[in-house]
């Protein structure tokens, strides 16, 4: 066996299992970041004291989620263009 046959860069199959596990556990640790979110916006909530308080909080929580789902897409855009040119860098034999 030689070397260039256990380069597992040049095996596509393998590199899009690579590529996959990588988005997958990208989706993982944004899920993550979202449930520690929702977590302290129920802790937040249950501090609440007034009709005034709820609103603000619930105005934060929303502006908050809304800048953090438009960077978690960025990053899962990245994530799936880096997926989609290993993947063809594989698949063309260009993974070098």
């Amino acid at each position: 066996m030689t070397l260039e046959a256990t380069d597992l860069t040049k095996n596509p199959a393998l590199v899009m299992l690579m590529s996959y596990q990588a988005f997958n556990a990208k989706m993982f640790e944004l899920a993550a970041i979202n449930f520690d979110a929702a977590f302290k916006y129920a802790d937040k909530l249950s501090r609440v004291g007034s009709a005034q308080e709820f609103a603000d909080a619930a105005v934060d929580q929303v502006r908050d989620q809304f800048e953090a789902l438009s960077e978690q897409s960025e990053e899962l855009s990245t994530t799936i263009q880096g997926t989609l040119s290993k993947d063809a860098a594989a698949e063309s034999g260009f993974g070098d």
